[in-house]
């Protein structure tokens, strides 16, 4: 597809981004900004193709991960591969590049070697230990479970008598795909300002250290660090959790004076009484207390379905939700309501039970719903190089120069690509 071929919407047209990364982090945080009408072109390497077009198997998060993008390949460590990417960068907005640090130093693409083909390109460099600092660190190899044990994330979802988790899949990997997203706007709008370009060093510990916030000073400030976050809050508290149903289960937080006497009222415990005085926050369950209302509560939510303990709970003002599962969400009202849930056509999958068709993708909706300048879904993720030679011809170059680097190996096709690599 060429640039003039994308549907013109939403609040980023006219933008042009380029990535140069695979797996999650780095290309998200481009198809961000393609959800918001910019066009984003992801760049793959011949030799290191990017995992998530998944090869035999569905490869679900090239489809649901690299929505409204282009994929190109190109070697961009050969003259010829690097011609065609400064190329690129002249037409360039925001570049965003993940790698170890000084990866693309090394490969002589300094920040200063990019500003000199484009001097308002915005820069980010994503990488797990950053571009400056120890040495060692720097050149660490890093994926999203590595930098949220030394983020502190890891540390926050645990203590001395359980096991020290990650607290989800990825989770790092979208919070670094936030800021960068961010940061590269943010600059974007300052050279629109200055004409003058910058560069991001995103190192993905940080973007998990950010979140922490209270918890860390309260450790390293109050020295006091016994609670590190409210999933060992729910631990320690009663009726604050998630409780077993009839039929599912529900998450509450029982936190707050207004929503501790509601539980009380509703579980038919004396609010305002000694046991139960006036004024109480949370219920420890260290305390007596704790472990009464604790006990009331799972008593409460077995002997009702989840739907139900939902339904009486919101009632009564207390902040819960039904521990929603992906089929629920297909019927779930708000869900249906905001259309949290689209669907669009693969352009990577034939339907088995319909062959010649496309395979229909269910997937989360674009959060950001703007009034003035709306988007929608226009593509899903499309296969490895699929847009190469359109990519390269709105560079200037001709068929036969673009069958040159075919040749070359500078760009390969997704046929060649399945004969050379397994995992395609």
């Amino acid at each position: 597809m060429k640039r003039s071929e994308i549907p013109q919407q939403g609040i980023l047209q006219g933008v042009r981004v380029v990535v140069c990364a695979v797996s999650i982090a780095a290309p998200f945080a481009g198809e961000l900004m393609a959800e918001m009408g910019a066009d984003v072109i992801q760049i793959e390497s011949p030799r290191n193709p990017d995992y998530a077009h998944g090869g035999s198997d569905p490869g679900w998060m090239g489809d649901a991960m690299r929505r409204n993008m282009r994929m190109v390949t190109l070697d961009v460590v050969k003259p010829k591969g690097k011609e065609a990417f400064l190329k690129l960068m002249k037409e360039t907005d925001i570049f965003i590049e993940s790698s170890r640090g000084g990866q693309w130093a090394g490969w002589g693409l300094t920040d200063e070697v990019l500003w000199k083909a484009n001097p308002k390109l915005v820069i980010a460099h994503i990488s797990g230990f950053g571009q400056t600092g120890e040495k060692d660190y720097v050149s660490r190899a890093s994926y999203d479970p590595i930098a949220q044990a030394f983020s502190g994330i890891a540390y926050a979802n645990g203590d001395n008598t359980m096991p020290y988790f990650p607290i989800a899949p990825d989770v790092l990997d979208f919070y670094t795909a936030f800021y960068t997203s961010n940061s590269c706007l943010a600059g974007y709008i300052n050279a629109l300002k200055t004409g003058k370009g910058e560069s991001f060093d995103i190192a993905q510990y940080e973007c998990g250290l950010r979140t922490i916030h209270q918890y860390l000073l309260q450790d390293l400030v109050q020295d006091e660090p016994e609670i590190r976050s409210l999933w060992i809050a729910a631990e320690l508290s009663g009726a604050f959790g998630n409780y077993k149903c009839k039929e599912g289960s529900v998450f509450l937080l029982t936190v707050g004076v207004p929503v501790c006497k509601a539980v009380c009222e509703l579980l038919g415990l004396p609010y305002g009484s000694e046991e139960f005085p006036a004024g109480d926050y949370i219920y420890p369950l260290a305390l007596p207390k704790g472990q009464k209302i604790d006990a009331a509560m799972k008593e409460f939510c077995l002997a009702h379905t989840a739907d139900e303990v939902e339904d009486i709970l919101n009632k009564h003002k207390v902040p819960c939700s039904k521990v929603i599962t992906y089929r629920d969400m297909l019927t779930n009202r708000q869900y249906k309501a905001r259309n949290s849930i689209i669907t669009y056509p693969s352009t990577r999958w034939e339907d088995p039970k319909n062959p010649g068709h496309p395979i229909t993708i269910k997937a989360p909706c674009i959060p950001a719903k703007a009034k003035n300048h709306p988007v929608e879904i226009w593509r899903s993720g499309v296969d490895f190089g699929f847009d190469t030679k359109d990519v390269l011809a709105e560079l200037g170059y001709s068929e036969e120069e673009i069958q040159k680097f075919f040749d070359k190996k500078i760009c390969v096709s997704r046929q060649d690509a399945c004969r050379q690599y397994k995992h395609i």
